[in-house]
């Protein structure tokens, strides 16, 4: 009898620029990531609370209520199990240290980090190794028509969610075949 699949890891992402959560919402979701999302503190924590996500992506400086006050609210709240990365441009280390002691698992400056790394980070923190590179480091078998074949479906499925545009999903399948 076959097993059902898990569900998805969520991340949560709570920044205020809107080009970057739409950057890691996307680049997340091509991971298998179920994404969330919040523009500002207040509404982070609130999301927090209502969807228990697995990880939250969490930035420091944003208006209604900052960083450090929605990890001071985390902290408080033992139904919260997310383990934390703070993301931002403050790289103080009164600030890491600050972010550390109220509950931070990671702490990444933006300008020292990229999406890729985060991505990194983030598997490695929820104990995700990839199909494609097992832990023993050699590479799965399998046929790279299969492989293409499974990104399509993936991106598909982006392209049937509205994260990503008919335009894009031509132009990623174009790159995938004749590549």
């Amino acid at each position: 009898m076959a097993s059902a699949k898990q569900a998805a890891p969520t991340i949560l992402i709570i920044e205020d620029n809107q080009d970057l959560v739409e950057m890691y919402r996307l680049k997340l979701s091509l991971e298998g990531f179920r994404v969330e999302t919040a523009l500002d503190g207040e509404q982070g924590l609130l999301r927090a609370v209502e969807s228990k996500p697995d990880l939250i992506l969490l930035d420091i400086l944003m208006p209604n209520m900052n960083g450090f006050e929605v990890l001071k609210a985390l902290k408080n709240n033992s139904q919260i199990t997310a383990k934390i990365i703070v993301l931002s441009n403050l790289g103080q280390y009164e600030n890491i240290r600050e972010a550390k002691a109220l509950g931070a698992t990671e702490y990444l400056v933006k300008a020292n980090t990229t999406p890729t790394m985060v991505v990194a980070k983030i598997k490695e923190l929820l104990g995700i190794v990839d199909v494609a590179k097992p832990a023993n480091g050699k590479t799965a078998e399998k046929d790279s028509d299969e492989i293409i074949a499974e990104k399509l479906q993936r991106y598909k499925k982006l392209l049937d969610e509205g994260v990503i545009t008919q335009q894009e999903f031509d132009e990623i399948k174009k790159k995938l075949l004749f590549s």
